[in-house]
């Protein structure tokens, strides 16, 4: 899926990164470059010069195979191959730069060092990948990688997604990393870490179960939602008891597979127990809120709503080890306020 420096650009291709879900915000873009430190020899994430290497990870797109623990990784998938690198204190020199937010990297994204951000809207800047010399590079997360893959592992070993483009589970893609990164045991501590943090929020909120939601953008005066239960926000909400409107999930796929795009006179095809939007600008969202069809939702008129800020909706639409404490701190009081006004 190309790397659009808008959102509504972005949902006329594949992926989920084009959606946010359509996704987050004319601003779903990686965009610009700046500079950081070239750190002389970092230490490696969680392991020693013998510990459980070499290792080959394997991936759709190639196997990496790594023969010492890595020293300067680079990040070059969209957004949770920083994520993972991050939590698992990898000695990160490179990263994709994520416009959406002033500095480049989301607010969970509190890296140690001051790695290179690199643009990647018009493609893969191989020539400042190889400058940062990483002896590791992360695309689990490249909605290009299929295109760019040749060329990264040329330039060091490179995991690739396991099962497709958007498709890896957030546990899975930690704990490859973790292979990857000779940090097997960290990977498993933190999925371990996030799983009893969500099974806590659960049973904290027991009013969250059965209530069916709806979630999706509007981007540019369109409406989206995503339809797939099996799509990773909707296994976000899911993990906390509550489920994906039927209304939606039987509607046709847009452009892009497991979304639907929802026509402005069938706005009460968003209508559940819980309606979750977020939008490109706050513009948009004013002009959105104050549409006639949308007052008269069911969701709209008992507060069941939820206008969501795009960090947020990003975090719940990535998840990953690093994302989804800070999307279950911010989304969840929300959540449970808006379920406890069901009808």
């Amino acid at each position: 899926m190309t790397r659009s420096s808008r959102l509504d650009d972005a949902a006329a291709v594949a992926g989920r990164r084009a959606f946010l879900f359509a996704t987050a915000g004319a601003a779903l873009a990686l965009t610009g470059c700046s500079s950081g430190s070239d750190d002389a020899e970092a230490k490696p994430a969680g392991a020693t010069a013998s510990d459980g290497f070499p290792v080959t990870v394997q991936g759709k797109e190639g196997a990496a195979r790594v023969t010492a623990p890595p020293r300067r990784v680079a990040a070059c998938g969209y957004l949770r191959d920083t994520d993972i690198a991050l939590a698992l204190g990898a000695p990160l020199v490179l990263a994709a730069k994520n416009n959406v937010f002033p500095d480049g990297l989301a607010p969970w994204q509190k890296p140690a060092s001051d790695p290179v951000l690199i643009d990647t809207t018009a493609g893969m800047p191989m020539e400042k990948v190889a400058a940062a010399r990483p002896d590791l590079i992360l695309a689990s997360d490249d909605y290009q990688l299929h295109d760019d893959y040749a060329k990264l592992s040329r330039i060091a070993p490179t995991l690739s997604y396991r099962k497709g483009v958007g498709q890896d589970g957030w546990e899975d893609m930690a704990r490859r990393a973790g292979d990857a990164l000779g940090a097997r045991s960290e990977a498993d501590a933190l999925v371990s870490r996030v799983r009893r943090k969500i099974a806590s929020v659960r049973k904290a909120h027991p009013e969250l179960d059965g209530r069916t939601f709806t979630f999706g953008p509007v981007v540019g005066g369109e409406v989206f939602t995503i339809k797939s239960p099996d799509d990773a926000s909707a296994v976000f909400f899911g993990q906390l008891g509550m489920k994906l409107s039927p209304k939606v999930v039987r509607l046709p796929d847009s452009a892009t597979p497991g979304r639907a795009a929802v026509a402005k006179e069938r706005l009460d095809l968003l209508d559940a127990d819980v309606l979750i939007l977020t939008f490109d600008t706050d513009q948009a969202r004013k002009e959105f809120e104050a549409r006639p069809l949308f007052k008269k939702l069911g969701a709209v008129r008992r507060g069941a709503y939820i206008g969501l800020d795009m960090p947020t909706a990003i975090a719940v639409g990535f998840p990953s080890v690093l994302s989804l404490p800070y999307g279950l701190d911010a989304v969840v009081p929300r959540l449970a306020k808006a379920a406890r006004r069901h009808a």
